[in-house]
């Protein structure tokens, strides 16, 4: 019996038909990727015996050679690299093919594999997650946090089912969907002796004498930032994106980072909130910072909605409005021009 539904390949050669099994042009991938055949047959937990004979029968059935065999092991011919290049675009259709079963299988017995990107995964993504598993424990869930260009990718090449991140890449691919979720304030946050705190007000261009901390930042955030861009970071050539002075993909503990330097942590409020708290970290008094974060789902197109992945939107959009007003309960009592406009 077949053990996938790609098990199978008919090959038409010379008016003869050839059976190739799907666990045999594995074998091609996995002594292509190890170069010998033992640390191949052990790979595959077979004998190297087995994967010697079994690669042999494939040369003869097709009538060509795959690899050429040296004394210290195999390197694929032409030929051997074309198998392996439609071998991987066979498995990983079949992969895609059974995830998108087990999602449509429902939330008591599917799977949902997510990407978040780094505000994402700490104002929403996680709590969602929580609320989706406390209605479906059998779920099977995988969360991967990255940088949003990663997210975008991971979703365009069928590594995961959805993605939440900054939405500028996936803009320009016209094989995904999206959907903005949620936009936080930015804020400059600095250690409590930052010689900016010795001023009533602060401009953007002040804080660019000074290195910043902060994800990287895409091109359509740009326009507003001063040139030169002096200390805080320099402009990729490539994306066009800033790339700040203390690139972090995650922003925590950044009192930990920024204590006792001058470096500025561009950040939303919530972020921060128990070092705010603690009073480890301050707000720089910096009125209409036009910085900020906004992000949103990312989907391939001809993916259809599982009850998991829609679950898991519905909280996540829960989630955010909470965060909203968290963000806003912080920003009323933290930083400095709201407090100073509210005694106006």
């Amino acid at each position: 019996m077949c053990d996938s539904l790609l098990e199978l390949l008919v090959i038409v050669q010379f008016h003869r038909v050839i059976v190739i099994t799907l666990s045999r042009l594995r074998q091609v991938v996995s002594l292509t990727e190890h170069g010998n055949f033992r640390r191949a047959a052990a790979s595959l937990q077979i004998s190297q015996p087995a994967l010697t004979k079994s690669i042999q029968a494939l040369e003869s059935a097709l009538g060509v050679k795959l690899f050429d065999r040296h004394p210290g092991g195999v390197v694929p011919t032409a030929f051997g690299q074309l198998v392996v290049a439609h071998t991987r675009d066979m498995l990983l259709a079949e992969n895609e093919l059974l995830r998108q079963v087990q999602s449509l299988a429902g939330l008591q017995t599917g799977a949902l594999n997510v990407a978040l990107g780094p505000y994402p995964s700490m104002f929403s993504g996680y709590a969602a997650a929580g609320r989706l598993l406390a209605r479906s424990p059998k779920l099977v869930l995988s969360l991967h946090v990255a940088g949003w260009r990663e997210v975008t990718r991971a979703v365009a090449d069928r590594e995961v089912d959805l993605g939440l991140a900054e939405l500028t890449g996936a803009l320009l691919d016209d094989t995904l969907l999206t959907e903005p979720v949620a936009g936080h304030h930015g804020h400059m946050v600095c250690c409590p002796s930052h010689p900016l705190l010795r001023r009533d007000q602060v401009t953007l261009a002040d804080t660019l004498a000074y290195p910043w901390a902060t994800v990287r930042i895409p091109p359509r955030l740009l326009g507003s930032l001063p040139r030169p861009i002096g200390a805080a970071g320099q402009i990729d050539p490539i994306t066009g994106d800033f790339v700040p002075a203390v690139e972090i993909d995650v922003p925590m503990q950044l009192a930990r980072l920024v204590g006792g330097t001058e470096v500025l942590a561009l950040t939303p409020l919530l972020a921060v909130e128990q070092d705010l708290a603690a009073g480890t970290l301050a707000v720089v008094p910096l009125p209409g910072l036009p910085l900020h974060t906004s992000y949103g789902f990312i989907r391939r197109k001809n993916r259809p909605l599982s009850p998991a992945m829609e679950a898991f939107m519905q909280a996540l959009r829960v989630e955010e409005k909470a965060s909203a007003r968290r963000e806003a309960d912080l920003a009323r009592r933290f930083d400095p021009q709201r407090r100073a406009a509210a005694r106006r």
